[in-house]
């Protein structure tokens, strides 16, 4: 989700109000929820460095990059290898979250961060940044959006199923390790949620381990639509969906919700979700990290 948060009506057999940020009408089914185990709970309550979370499922359970680290015993060197690829995305006056995939040239986030309703490009030419620290330097590198390739340019007027986008950086980012693409994402199963941004545009980085819960769509592209049980907040969109060793595997893209706001267990009628790193999105990624890469001279 983005800093210009807005809600509007889906359709459902109950009313749900669904949220991507800065707004995408989706017809939602109502459907049971799916028997699972929840989601680990490694410590009581987040990071208190955190804002709170629009959409939380039972609590929240989202940490800060050193509360995580220090929950699950990683070094730095680990944390910077495993989850150290995401940063913010500032497009004309839209804030979400991304990542490099596969290149340290490529970002892949949501659709709805880089596009206005309509189709029209956030910021007009170079007015989008990719802004990353990667050793303790902050880097911020214009994002190629005249090259992007994404589910749909108007995401608004399309199933969030095609809310995704991959876009060239102006240049290569030294001294990252690039997410790679993981194998497709089995349902149920863990993931780690990975933001950068949080309401208001400041960034914030946190990392929460959850649940990919339920496949609540799939398109002919070879991309699948999953309900998950992690927590989200404003600049939540286009964040990373991953392994628990820093794979890649999917872009969180908005919730819906009865009650946004107010806390609740998961269930059909109140959950986050994204889309998976398969198919047309796996494509995109490849693709253009092959353009990406540096072309060595022949000998």
């Amino acid at each position: 989700m983005t800093a210009s948060n807005r809600l509007v009506a889906g359709g459902s057999r109950r009313a749900l109000r669904v949220g991507l940020g800065v707004g995408i009408a989706v017809a939602s089914m109502a459907f049971p929820a799916l028997a699972f185990d929840p989601k680990p709970r490694p410590r009581a309550g987040t990071s208190s460095s955190l804002s709170p979370s629009a959409i939380l499922i039972d609590r929240d359970d989202r940490l800060s990059p050193a509360d995580y680290a220090s929950v699950h015993r990683l070094p730095a060197t680990v944390m910077a290898s495993r989850f150290g690829a995401t940063g913010v995305v500032r497009c004309g006056g839209a804030v979400g979250t991304g990542q490099l995939v596969g290149s340290s040239g490529v970002l892949v986030t949501a659709s709805h961060v880089l596009f206005e309703p309509g189709g029209t490009p956030r910021g007009g030419a170079g007015g989008c940044t990719f802004d990353i620290v990667v050793g303790g330097r902050h880097q911020v590198v214009p994002i190629l959006t005249q090259h992007v390739i994404c589910g749909a340019t108007e995401p608004y007027a399309n199933p969030a199923i095609r809310d995704w986008a991959v876009a060239p950086l102006e240049r290569l980012v030294p001294g990252v390790r690039p997410y790679p693409l993981a194998g497709a994402v089995t349902v149920p199963s863990r993931i780690v949620l990975a933001a950068a941004a949080r309401s208001g545009g400041v960034e914030n980085h946190s990392l929460e381990m959850c649940t990919a819960r339920k496949v609540t769509g799939s398109s002919p592209s070879g991309v699948r639509e999953i309900a998950v049980d992690c927590d989200a907040e404003g600049g939540t969109s286009g964040a990373a969906f991953l392994t628990e060793n820093g794979g890649f595997v999917g872009v969180y893209v908005g919730f819906r919700s009865a009650h946004p706001g107010k806390a609740g267990p998961f269930s059909m009628t109140h959950y986050n979700f994204g889309v998976t790193a398969e198919g047309a999105l796996r494509k995109a990624i490849t693709d253009t990290a092959a353009r990406a890469q540096p072309v060595s001279a022949s000998r």
